[in-house]
């Protein structure tokens, strides 16, 4: 039933599905005590492996007890006047050792063995695909499209493993093509007796994030920080940086060499646009910063109550306000303030005192 060839194959197997050796061994040990059964050895299983001379040796053993403990070992109990018919010298307490011969076992044992042998390796796999994924909780994968149907995608995620997504958790008007790869957002993971389910997204702010730290090697080593996230899914992202070095221009690193970095994320999401602003310690600077491209021309800042109102010039405020009022709400987001924005004229008509605070870009 178990040739040298089949131990030589055990590390392959081990290796081409991910397993560890110890842990492909084990359900050996176990198909082989499940099929021992069958082939009518009631004792305890245990089995040796030598592997020098590839051998595996496969043992019965039997306890010797006085009466029989139900709450003792499950299996290998014998009393010791049955004991003695086998070996007559042995006394309660001695073990009585056979020796089994895997080769001799029926056809229907070696397919119990390989029923149980396989079910023992796909349980490992899902296991290790549980831990492998649990540990990706937060992180960005690459996501292989199989299906869309019904308003869900169906993805391939590595390890053997299915994941399926509401297409709501998708980009708006994103399409998914079988074959096509897509990078996803792990948010949890949760398991079951089919494998880990696994939970993907690819609307939430956390997804841009990661996508910097893999794409821009500034980010990925914390020279430059990113320090505020406020996101339309699909349509636009502000988000806020700062470097932690006096010679890294932190938009210039984000951008890239004619915009190279900042485009591969603009493809990753679908053509979403993304305005990167440089965070600044002063609040009136980081509100103006915010609303970039907007200029603004007065910021009165209220700290404690993290509420500004921002002066533009007359033919700035469609552009600070943004269409449906996007880049005012993303900046304020991003940023943790309630901003109101005026123009200057309406401004100087409500009596509203300001100086001219921020800095031109």
């Amino acid at each position: 039933m178990i040739s040298k060839a089949f131990f030589e194959s055990l590390e392959t197997i081990a290796a081409e599905r991910g397993l560890t050796i110890e842990d492909v061994l084990s359900k050996v040990e176990t198909a082989i005590s499940v099929s021992s059964r069958n082939a009518g050895y009631t004792g305890d299983i245990k089995t040796e492996w030598d592997f020098e001379k590839k051998r595996i040796r496969v043992w019965e053993y039997k306890y010797v007890v006085d009466k029989i403990d139900p709450n003792g070992p499950v299996r290998g109990q014998i009393l010791l006047e049955d004991a003695q018919i086998i070996k007559p010298k042995v006394k309660v307490g001695g073990e009585i050792k056979t020796e089994i011969n895997l080769n001799t076992f029926s056809r229907k044992a070696a397919s119990i063995f390989k029923q149980s042998l396989l079910s023992g390796l796909k349980e490992l796999e899902r296991e290790y695909a549980y831990e492998y994924f649990s540990e990706k909780v937060g992180e960005v994968i690459n996501a292989n499209v199989v299906d869309y149907n019904n308003g869900f995608v169906t993805f391939h995620i590595g390890k053997n493993t299915m994941a399926t997504m509401p297409d709501k958790e998708g980009l708006p008007g994103e399409s998914f093509t079988p074959g096509e790869v897509k990078k996803v957002y792990i948010t949890k993971v949760e398991k079951t007796t089919k494998g880990p389910k696994v939970f993907l997204t690819r609307v939430n702010r956390e997804i841009v994030k990661r996508l910097f730290e893999l794409v821009i090697p500034e980010v990925h080593d914390g020279s430059v920080e990113i320090m505020g996230i406020a996101r339309d899914p699909g349509d636009r992202t502000k988000i806020g940086v700062v470097s932690l070095h006096d010679n890294i221009d932190p938009i210039g690193a984000c951008v890239g060499q004619g915009g190279l970095r900042i485009k591969e994320i603009n493809r990753l999401l679908n053509g979403e646009k993304i305005d990167i602003f440089i965070w600044r310690d002063n609040p009136v600077d980081l509100i103006a910063e915010a609303l970039l491209p907007a200029q603004s021309l007065s910021v009165i800042a209220d700290e404690k109550k993290k509420q500004a109102t921002v002066i533009v010039a007359d033919d700035q405020y469609s552009l600070a306000i943004g269409k449906k009022g996007q880049n005012a709400r993303l900046a304020a987001y991003a940023i943790g303030w309630k901003i109101d924005i005026k123009k200057l004229s309406d401004a100087t008509k409500e009596g509203i005192e300001f100086t001219y605070n921020v800095k031109r870009n």
